[in-house]
């Protein structure tokens, strides 16, 4: 519970549920936080098994980012929340 509490993470779970795997620059681009705050979220994101990382094998390499099957399980009850709250 504690991933979630970091400033950011919430809408970048949210932000992964709606656009599947993306890279740092779009997460950067599209949620208001800054970029040490994104780095943290991530870290505490991926520490709690909600993101996982992987390297595309055409150049250039990026890394994109997605979620876990329980970053999904996670996302999704998030999103009623959302729902409830308008």
């Amino acid at each position: 519970m504690e991933s979630l509490e970091q400033t950011g993470s919430i809408r970048i779970v949210l932000f992964l549920s709606k656009k599947g795997a993306v890279t740092l620059t779009d997460i950067k681009d599209n949620v208001n936080c800054s970029l040490s705050a994104i780095y943290n979220a991530l870290r505490k994101l991926k520490d709690a098994g909600l993101i996982q990382e992987e390297l595309e094998n055409e150049f250039p390499r990026r890394r994109l980012i997605s979620l876990t099957e329980k970053g999904r399980k996670v996302a999704e009850k998030l999103e009623e929340i959302e729902e409830v709250l308008g």
